[in-house]
């Protein structure tokens, strides 16, 4: 009894340990959701076949004569958590495998359980999905784990003739299932909520939550990247500092909703003007930023013109029956055309916009010349 729980201590470990492995490779590697369909279905198909494959080498001696192991959860959590493809070719891999093993009787009645499985799982997910329970993971979870019990037991039934041995083995193997079956839906549902908060908070801390734009942490971590690079590389790097000419106007007028509506159109607007790869943050308030790598100032200030038109021929809906138009006045600073050390850009465009305002707002300014 010791080693059958000490077995089944191990399995639980090395089933927890591969799930999480797979799990931060698959989210902070691998990135799924951004590749072809058919990419996410192969990878993830062979990892769940990978984990059945690995568990068939960590058995769980129950008798002198039997063993048992926890093949079948890995198919089980990939049809919950991930898609019936995958848990297809996990099944087949699982299936090739425990061939390679030995061609045997127990090896044909191995696949024969595989087949009885995944063709049982997805019955179960396709008639719970059509009832109006609104099954849970776990009930989902457990009757499949139910369902692999009673075929397993029937296929021992026609294997075993000894009935002291099933006594003793198809009650172990019910309480392994159980305990492991759940054991696996309750981490991988644990793992998936934790990671999805890590992910959304990761994701807060560097997004402005009013426009989707970088915040200020994220544009200081950028700039401090690419100024660094442009030091070592020699390359061009150029600022532009934005803001909003008479916000205040508009928050007075309009209230501070539209004024946040604005911002946000504005935002857009910011993205659509600039280059795939120049990065556009909100600084805070109605003042933009946009970071333009590899950009010298004849074309800092070719965007930063393109910019200031888009804006102005802008219409705002953001009231029901009219809108309204706004104008931005922009500081340039450029590496190292107008400024020799990138620790004097920031400070250097700040001037520009100041100077672009004081000189009548609407126009874009760089340390030798105003444009509008």
């Amino acid at each position: 009894m010791v080693l059958f729980l000490d077995d089944l201590f191990i399995n639980l470990c090395v089933l927890i340990a591969l799930i999480f492995i797979y799990l931060q490779v698959r989210w902070r590697f691998l990135q799924l959701e951004e590749k072809p369909k058919i990419y996410s279905i192969v990878v993830d198909g062979v990892a769940g076949g990978v984990l059945g494959f690995t568990l068939m080498n960590f058995s769980i001696q129950i008798t002198a004569e039997t063993i048992v192991d926890l093949r079948f959860i890995p198919v089980m959590l990939v049809i919950l958590f991930i898609g019936v493809p995958q848990a297809i070719i996990s099944s087949i891999l699982i299936m090739v495998g425990r061939f390679l093993l030995g061609v045997t009787t127990s090896a044909a009645a191995a696949m024969v359980l595989m087949i009885a499985l995944i063709i049982g799982f997805i019955a179960i997910q396709k008639l719970l999905k059509k009832t109006s329970l609104n099954p849970s993971t776990y009930q989902q979870g457990f009757l499949m784990i139910i369902f692999s019990n009673i075929s397993f037991t029937i296929i021992m039934l026609y294997l075993i003739s000894d009935m002291e041995i099933l006594l003793v083995l198809i009650p172990s193997y019910w309480f392994i299932s159980i305990i492991g079956g759940l054991i696996a839906i309750f981490f991988v549902e644990y793992i998936r909520k934790t990671q999805h908060l890590l992910m959304k908070y990761e994701k807060e801390s560097t997004v402005d939550y009013l426009t989707g734009l970088n915040n200020v942490r994220q544009f200081d971590a950028i700039w401090n990247s690419l100024t660094r690079e442009a030091k070592e590389k020699k390359e061009k790097l150029s600022l532009l500092i934005i803001d909003i000419d008479h916000f205040k106007h508009v928050n007075d007028t309009y209230g501070h909703s539209i004024g946040d509506l604005v911002l946000k159109e504005l935002g857009d607007v910011l993205k659509s003007a600039t280059r795939s790869f120049d990065h556009v943050s909100r600084n805070g308030g109605e003042e933009f930023s946009v970071i333009l790598p590899d950009c010298p100032l004849d074309q800092a200030v070719d965007i930063a013109e393109r910019i200031r038109k888009t804006v102005e021929m802008h219409e705002f809906h953001v009231l029901p029956k009219d809108s309204l138009h706004i104008t931005v006045s922009i500081g340039v600073a450029a590496y190292p055309d107008t400024v020799s050390d990138t620790e004097h850009m920031v400070d250097s465009a700040d001037e520009c916009l100041y100077n672009a305002k004081r000189a009548g707002r609407n126009r874009v300014c760089d340390t030798h010349r105003q444009y509008n």
